[in-house]
């Protein structure tokens, strides 16, 4: 969705959310800082969802899960950062909840970025709200946490991340 398209109706329970899609999303595209595409079936608009480039630092991960699959990864193509494609917001509508369509737009976005490889990325990455309902969710879908220190109930998100290569696979 351009910066200066009508934002159709949507409302999902979280006022960061919906304000971000009607508001921020434009502000994010003018600036070229994330792209948000509106999920859309029979006339109602279902989800939405912003993508961006992102990276995984490899000083960030010298205590993570991370460190494995990066050690896997020949010392010749290992950068100091690996790229990422950051999913910056996701959202399904309040009517259309817990019906799996979060989990096909993830479905989604892992073929984009590995048919094709839209911008060389090897990795998803997603702040998730830090409540137990959206932590599971990334979880049933792949995604692990980059960090492996114990949960702080003040962290607002959790840095995750999910291998494209494992889908590709």
């Amino acid at each position: 969705m351009g910066a200066d398209e009508d934002r159709p109706l949507f409302y999902c329970g979280s006022q960061d959310l919906n304000e971000f899609f009607h508001e921020d999303s434009r502000e994010a595209d003018r600036e070229l800082v994330a792209v948000t595409y509106a999920v859309e079936m029979d006339g109602s608009t279902v989800a939405f969802f912003c993508v961006s480039n992102d990276s995984i630092r490899a000083e960030d991960t010298t205590r993570s899960r991370f460190k494995k699959i990066r050690s896997s990864i020949p010392a010749a193509k290992r950068y100091a950062n690996m790229p990422a494609v950051k999913i910056g917001r996701l959202a399904t509508n309040s009517d259309f909840q817990s019906q799996g369509i979060g989990t096909r737009i993830l479905d989604l976005i892992k073929v984009w970025f590995t048919e094709g490889n839209k911008t060389g990325c090897r990795f998803i990455i997603v702040d998730a709200a830090n409540n137990e309902r959206t932590l599971e969710f990334y979880k049933r879908n792949g995604f692990q946490f980059l960090d492996i220190r114990p949960e702080v109930a003040e962290d607002r998100t959790r840095l995750m991340f999910f291998d494209l290569l494992t889908f590709r696979e």
